[in-house]
């Protein structure tokens, strides 16, 4: 059996987004893979939700390019914190509205995956205690899965006097130096909960705002959502596959793999079908060959 797919989705899911690809320039990727057939299986359920903190998020993962004024160029995404009895999980809200979207289209079987509606930025997932006691954080790259687990950590903060007002909430200033760096965030005891954006939490209450010294990741909040249990808390398909490593590994997969790399050892060929603009085509091929810009939200140390 034969696939075939856009190179434009297939980096833009897998390698974290290479924009701008001819459209005449497929992936074929051969297999035996047996086409999908009955009900696919359902994610399986760890919690329920019982309250949902929606994130505007901006980050920078090319600290080498800036604007004509020297400002970093961001990119954004909706991230979503959802928080149960026992289990947290942080990822974007986009990819529910994107997975859905591709869902469709391969169970109708086409093969046009142009015009896609806004894909996740942020191609990670964590949990908090999940498994118990622990962390997870899941990511995508270079066409693989990969999970970094270790035991819950909480990060020393120290409270300040400074004060703001955020979603009408009173809030108070903390600063940590945690996981490579220094992050200053906006917290309320109004609602006390000891939850934050990726893994700052252990505050007496919400985290509602955070960024890095160098504002390379920002989080704020633009919605709170009491859900009472309505909804689950789910793992992601295929958990247990997902290839477990250590931080340092996992940057090291992302620092030195071009995309021609992950390519090739994912038995995948790429085609160009009437390719009129040459220096189109040899720019993509360019790209490919280049390992891709990284600039993680965790720096290990």
């Amino acid at each position: 059996m034969i696939r075939t797919f856009t190179l434009a989705l297939l980096c833009s899911m897998s390698l974290g987004g290479l924009a701008a690809t001819p459209q005449s320039i497929h992936v074929v990727k051969k297999g035996n893979a047996a086409p999908a057939t009955g009900k696919a299986a359902s994610a399986q359920p760890i919690d329920k939700v019982d309250y949902r903190v929606t994130y505007a998020t901006k980050f920078v993962n090319d600290t080498t390019k800036r604007d004509s004024l020297g400002h970093y160029i961001y990119l954004d995404d909706e991230m979503r914190l959802d928080i149960g009895s026992s289990v947290s999980k942080f990822y974007s809200a986009r990819s529910t509205v994107y997975d859905k979207w591709l869902k469709d289209k391969v169970s109708r079987g086409e093969t046009d995956f142009t015009n896609p509606p806004a894909h996740a930025q942020m191609l990670w997932v964590v949990y908090r205690n999940y498994p118990k006691g622990e962390t997870s954080f899941l990511s995508s790259a270079m066409l693989n899965n990969y999970r970094i687990s270790e035991k819950t950590v909480t990060p020393q903060w120290t409270i300040g006097a400074d004060t703001c007002t955020l979603l009408k909430y009173h809030c108070t200033k903390a600063e940590t130096r945690f996981k490579g760096r220094n992050w200053t965030v906006w917290f309320t005891e109004d609602i006390p909960l000891d939850y934050g954006p990726w893994k700052l939490s252990g505050l007496p209450g919400l985290i509602l705002k955070a960024e890095d010294a160098q504002r390379q990741y920002c989080f704020e909040a633009k919605g709170l959502e009491q859900v009472d249990g309505k909804e689950d808390i789910t793992l992601v398909k295929n958990y247990k596959k997902y290839e477990p490593v250590s931080q340092k590994e996992f940057d090291k997969v992302n620092r030195t793999t071009t995309v021609n790399d992950a390519i090739a050892a994912a038995g995948i060929s790429i085609s160009f079908d009437s390719v009129k603009n040459t220096d189109e085509a040899d720019d993509f091929m360019k790209k490919m060959k280049a390992v891709p810009p990284y600039n993680p939200i965790e720096i290990a140390e």
